[in-house]
């Protein structure tokens, strides 16, 4: 009986855990618009990592690019690609726990950017707060926030 009752334990744990990975799982949609089309970011989990793909979508998107990397969620650079193809860019996204991340993104190996992601509690929106540097050429100095729902 206590083995059974053990067993049942694991099973509801590993369930749990496997539900609050899942959460991030799917395709999500930027809220603000984007020039040409909509921003869309896919996450699927592979292994104990993420396969993250951003295509805009759209009929101001003929021709779009995706952009995809594949994260272990450990915090190490690892390249993104357009079309397949080294961007220059890189991102080292790190997991902090079933709701939160941190990513820092580099280009040529210049710190770009450095985002928080919170994954609400019902799962719908993800609100990512970006901090960018005064070096950045193209993007404003200072903090933004995005927000992110759940196609």
């Amino acid at each position: 009986m206590r083995r059974m009752a053990f067993v049942v334990c694991l099973l509801c744990s590993l369930s749990f855990a496997a539900w609050a990975d899942s959460l991030w799982n799917g395709t999500w949609v930027l809220r603000e618009a984007h020039p040409g089309g909509q921003l869309t970011m896919n996450v699927e989990e592979v292994g104990t990592g993420w396969k993250v793909t951003y295509k805009v979508v759209g009929p101001g998107a003929p021709g779009a690019s995706d952009s995809f990397l594949m994260t272990p969620l450990d915090g190490k650079d690892v390249p993104v690609l357009i079309d397949g193809k080294p961007s220059g860019q890189t991102m080292a996204i790190k997991k902090l726990d079933s709701h939160h991340t941190v990513n820092v993104t580099k280009f040529q190996g210049k710190v770009i950017g450095t985002a928080k992601a919170e994954l609400s509690t019902n799962g719908k929106v993800i609100t990512i707060e970006t901090e960018y540097p005064d070096s950045n050429p193209g993007a404003p100095a200072g903090k933004q926030t995005a927000y992110w729902d759940r196609k």
